[in-house]
């Protein structure tokens, strides 16, 4: 069959244009391949990074709590290191020392087991000394907040037992099931009866430790003059003190001595080398009494205090 020029020519134009459309089918399905392709990196990569932030944290801490961030997807788990003592009493602070407030005590054939509460950083442990270092003739420290617990319970009081320790050396603290044990022979501390909250204490200790205050031990013995104690400063002297109330609190702590010691009555139950009865206060010297007995005025009253003096170890306060 011949074709006319004009068929042949529709016809050329129908086979072109069906290759141009397969041409354009090819490419368009190209096209759609990449874009699902690119679909499908995305939604690996976010899935991969959704993964990576679902891990799992335990921190442990100060207090021996375990606290836990927990995502859905993995089980990693990381810990911190364990604080020192140093950095649980202390936290962030400079303070040279800090006041302790014990809560309990057990004793054995070696060591004292104190429970000591500490404000600063809300914090209650266990801390450890030898018997030697918190005890003194037949008082240690056992028997001593007993004695302070039964007179507060008998006579309404709220006198508190307080292990003032140093800052020095106590990262050499080491910590055994629980309980930490003090380096004695290298720590420097206190053990001192008060009424008064720890931030007062500490205060008060703040004062005497930049030499704002000094200490003089009073007896419970009337001096010669309205609100004057006999006492004692590198020998015997008159406290005058600024009001009665003063000499009350000061017959009070003298009462709770004796009271630990069970020597009643005694005027001067820091005689023994025990237990000393401190007065903390600006002094000011005033006279002489029979040519004979300094007479001491007390400006800013900070408080009386019992001081316990251990038989062994370093005090922190040295002059209390």
């Amino acid at each position: 069959m011949r074709l006319t020029r004009r068929e042949l020519l529709i016809g050329a134009t129908a086979a072109g244009l069906g290759i141009l459309a397969g041409y354009l089918l090819s490419k368009s399905n190209e096209a759609m391949y990449i874009v699902n392709e690119l679909a499908n990196m995305r939604e690996k990569r976010t899935t991969t990074q959704t993964l990576k932030t679902n891990t799992t944290t335990t921190t442990y801490c100060p207090t021996n709590k375990t606290v836990t961030e927990t995502g859905p997807q993995t089980n990693s788990t990381t810990t911190q290191p364990l604080q020192t003592l140093e950095e649980i009493l202390f936290g962030n602070s400079d303070i040279q020392f800090i006041p302790l407030e014990v809560t309990d005590v057990k004793i054995d054939s070696n060591n004292a087991y104190l429970t000591v509460y500490d404000y600063l950083t809300n914090t209650q442990l266990q801390i450890s000394l030898p018997i030697q270092y918190v005890s003194n003739g037949n008082i240690n420290m056992g028997n001593l907040l007993s004695a302070v617990k039964n007179y507060n319970s008998t006579y309404k009081t709220n006198y508190k037992v307080y292990l003032v320790l140093g800052r020095a050396n106590i990262n050499q603290a080491i910590l055994q099931n629980g309980i930490w044990y003090l380096p004695a022979p290298q720590i420097y501390y206190n053990i001192i009866i008060s009424d008064k909250e720890w931030e007062n204490m500490y205060n008060v200790l703040q004062n005497l430790w930049n030499g704002n205050a000094m200490v003089v031990m009073p007896t419970s013995q009337q001096g010669p003059y309205a609100n004057s104690l006999w006492g004692w400063n590198n020998g015997s002297i008159i406290i005058l003190y600024q009001n009665g109330q003063q000499v009350n609190s000061v017959v009070n702590y003298i009462n709770l001595a004796d009271y630990i010691l069970g020597t009643p009555n005694n005027l001067n139950p820091t005689s023994q080398g025990i237990l000393h009865v401190n007065t903390i206060a600006s002094i000011q010297k005033l006279g002489v009494y029979e040519n004979k007995y300094p007479v001491v005025g007390v400006n800013n009253y900070l408080g009386t205090y019992i001081v316990f003096i251990q038989a062994q170890g370093y005090q922190l306060f040295s002059n209390l």
